[in-house]
């Protein structure tokens, strides 16, 4: 089975930490975002990937290279300007040809096991295209479908209340060649781009079966902040307690913790689900819950809960601490002290913040 991957979005909602690296390669649960989306792929049983990526690709073409380490062949395709999802598909038709496929949204993470249940679906179906959907509160937000009969009628984009269906479109989709038409027949919408869901919808009113496959598990569009920070949540929740590093008698450790060989836990308090990176250092500190630690990370007498921290970073007397915060790697914040609760902080590669002369 082949699949295409979109990755050539800037990430612009994620800056400054996007400056210096493409989105689908930040840090969620202790592994980059398309590190999990491509084990995903390859769960499914795909073994052929299109990566669709911009004109600056080092990083992503360095990070998956042949694919090899999934078990998989990589192509590339580039992008060179964004036009739309339909565009950035029709980018990789000359690596597909008349095969039926995946499309995969770079930055989508989704439950463990709906891209193999959907893949599975769609390949033994006779439909010529298929889409993964979700139930949402607020529909207006979201490119919506209406089914009848496990079949997609229609296809609303961001709908006013009251919305015909809650039924949100994930970014995990299904095509036969039938699509190659749909794409070719579609006009610019409003904002000047070729929409999928144009090129879906131009599917159903030209007769063609359109499935569905509903999940109610977790998805993040890990494109803001936000976004990171959940699906950072959802993954730690999958660890398992293993504990590889040393953990002093002052210490206590409580919930599923994955400490790494060579990190150091002194007199402090880690609560699960948390993940403490290779060869960090922690003193005098109260990490978790929801927290990853990178590699060779030091947190000295502050407080840490809900954030990423990346690889190399320091966090020393920071209090009362920091919340809902994304550093970068290599970030150094010392002798920060708020007074409105702890700081939330997203901070690009290599920043300080410590007091004047300090560092």
């Amino acid at each position: 089975m082949k699949a295409v991957l979109l990755c050539a979005g800037e990430g612009t909602r994620l800056r400054p930490l996007t400056w210096s690296r493409p989105k689908h390669l930040l840090p969620v649960g202790g592994r980059a975002v398309l590190d999990w989306v491509l084990s995903d792929l390859a769960d499914a049983g795909v073994r052929d990937i299109v990566m669709v990526v911009g004109v600056e690709s080092r990083r992503l073409r360095e990070f998956v290279g042949d694919g090899s380490r999934w078990g998989m062949t990589a192509a590339y395709a580039v992008q060179p300007e964004p036009r739309g999802l339909a565009h950035a598909l029709s980018c990789a038709g000359d690596h597909l040809g008349d095969e039926r496929f995946l499309m995969y949204l770079g930055d989508d993470l989704l439950n463990r096991g709906v891209v193999t249940e959907f893949a599975d679906g769609f390949m033994a179906s006779q439909a010529d295209a298929s889409l993964v959907v979700k139930p949402v509160q607020d529909p207006s937000a979201f490119g919506v479908v209406v089914m009848e009969d496990g079949v997609v009628t229609r296809l609303v984009e961001k709908p006013k209340p009251p919305a015909p269906s809650d039924l949100a479109i994930v970014g995990v989709y299904g095509f036969g060649p039938e699509i190659w038409e749909a794409v070719d027949s579609i006009e610019p919408s409003a904002r000047g781009e070729l929409e999928i869901t144009d090129a879906i919808d131009y599917l159903v009113r030209h007769g063609h079966t359109v499935g569905c496959h509903v999940t109610d598990g977790f998805w993040a569009d890990a494109g803001s902040p936000q976004a990171l920070l959940s699906a950072n949540r959802y993954f730690l929740g999958l660890l398992d307690r293993r504990i590889d590093g040393d953990v002093d008698g002052a210490s206590t450790v409580t919930g599923d913790i994955h400490v790494a060989a060579g990190a150091r836990v002194t007199r402090s308090e880690i609560v699960g689900p948390c993940l403490i990176g290779t060869d960090c250092v922690i003193e005098d500190s109260r990490i978790g819950p929801n927290v990853s630690l990178g590699a060779e990370c030091t947190v000295t007498r502050s407080a840490v809960e809900e954030s990423i921290i990346d690889d190399k970073c320091r966090v020393e007397r920071v209090r009362p601490g920091l919340r809902e915060s994304i550093l970068g790697p290599e970030v150094t914040v010392c002798d920060v002290v708020g007074s409105a609760g702890p700081s939330a902080l997203l901070l690009a590669d290599y920043t300080v913040i410590a007091p004047a002369g300090g560092e």
